[in-house]
């Protein structure tokens, strides 16, 4: 398995927002961002606030993929 936050960069996207956004909005800090951009795993927490951020379901920021 294998987390992929392709939705989350297409929602950015489409909005005009960046992940540098994000944190200078003090939502995610530039350690978070770096495992995002890894592909690497965040606390479930995190993702609660990027939806929220958003207004998006978790569907739009995160997908698990074989």
């Amino acid at each position: 398995m294998m987390i992929s936050y392709d939705p989350l960069h297409k929602t950015l996207e489409e909005r005009g927002l960046t992940m540098n956004e994000m944190r200078k909005n003090k939502l995610l800090n530039s350690r978070t961002i770096a495992r995002i951009n890894k592909g690497q795993s965040v606390n479930l927490s995190t993702i609660e606030k990027i939806c929220v951020f958003l207004d998006v379901p978790i569907e739009k920021v995160v997908r698990i993929t074989k």
